[in-house]
């Protein structure tokens, strides 16, 4: 089968459409399909993406008739994605356990666990960042005692001569 004879298999035997039904899904004229279907006529890279894409055809099959005919997408496989991520036999059919629940009750159980995610975050113990905020403050204010004992030492006064006065500390 050649080029020409494909695509006109494709049209009426396959899609089912008329010259100017499948010449508008491609954006040609009547006459431009008619003399693509012509026996020995040029069939442009153009006109093979055109076909492609509107009807997910294969192009090699349009070019030579290597199989497959249509473009096979990829599939997704659940089972090999959650094994390639290292899931147990009892993680992945507690996915597919929850799958096979009813729309509604996937969504109860996913607000359900949001208000127990969210209950637990805010009554969690402090983060990181508040247990070095408390250390630091209490940090600050046992240093700030120490240097209070110590103020008198630094005014060049003789401790000896401290008679626990009051003393004006100029800086």
């Amino acid at each position: 089968m050649t080029i020409n004879e494909r695509i006109r298999y494709l049209r009426k035997e396959v899609l089912h459409l008329n010259q100017r039904q499948f010449a508008k899904d491609l954006g040609m004229a009547q006459t431009g399909i008619s003399g693509l279907e012509q026996d020995g006529a040029v069939v442009t890279d153009r006109a093979i993406k055109s076909i492609s894409m509107a009807y997910n055809v294969n192009e090699e099959w349009l070019r030579t008739g290597a199989e497959p005919m249509y473009i096979e997408e990829p599939t997704f496989n659940l089972d090999d994605f959650l094994r390639n991520r290292g899931a147990t036999d009892l993680e992945l059919n507690i996915v597919k356990a929850y799958f096979e629940l009813e729309p509604d009750v996937r969504r109860q159980l996913v607000e359900h666990f949001k208000k127990h995610l969210a209950a637990s975050t805010e009554t969690a113990a402090p983060s990181a960042v508040e247990e070095a905020e408390a250390a630091y403050i209490k940090s600050r204010s046992g240093s700030a005692q120490n240097a209070g004992l110590s103020a008198s030492n630094t005014t060049g006064d003789d401790p000896a001569e401290d008679t626990g006065s009051d003393k004006a500390v100029n800086h």
